[in-house]
């Protein structure tokens, strides 16, 4: 029922739980209880509303690898993260140390950005890539299916509990 349940939600979260207690065909009730358990235990982190940044004029987006000072990095993640242009900060492998995905009215505004990241003397260098075209962007998980034949009685909690027993 859970994985049932965050099917839909991935679909159209704003449906109520009498529509969807309808089209899962069981009680509001259950779906409630349901949906009560999944925030509670986490599996359900948030409800939000994703706004067209277009219409505020950000149409300038940019993915910006970042090379950091050893032993600086976190300190560099943190300070990137409180700029309101910025929303999504990665820890990565590689050539670089961050990864940042930043929006930006004007190619102005994003040049001031970046000459400001690199008058931080712990950011040794910037690549700036420009976004040209969303091809697929999505924040749906791709859920396991359920087999009709092999339906398990455990909930989506008590599986994500038994992962982490298991590795550890």
């Amino acid at each position: 029922m859970d994985l049932k349940i965050l099917r839909e939600l991935q679909v159209n979260a704003r449906i109520s739980k009498k529509a969807l207690s309808e089209r899962l065909k069981v009680s509001p009730v259950t779906v409630s209880m349901h949906i009560d358990k999944l925030v509670k235990s986490g599996v359900i982190e948030k409800f939000a509303t994703i706004i067209n940044p277009d219409v505020f004029g950000f149409t300038i987006e940019a993915l910006i690898e970042v090379s950091v000072q050893g032993g600086h990095i976190v300190e560099v993640e943190q300070t990137l993260a409180k700029y309101p242009n910025v929303y999504a900060v990665f820890d990565v492998t590689g050539d670089t140390d961050v990864i940042i995905l930043a929006r930006f009215r004007t190619r102005e505004e994003l040049s001031s950005f970046v000459k400001g990241m690199l008058s931080n003397p712990n950011i040794l260098r910037t690549n700036t890539r420009l976004i040209l075209m969303d091809i697929k962007r999505s924040l749906d998980i791709p859920l396991p299916e359920e087999p009709s034949h092999r339906r398990s009685k455990r909930s989506v909690p008590e599986a994500q509990e038994d992962a982490e027993v298991s590795r550890r």
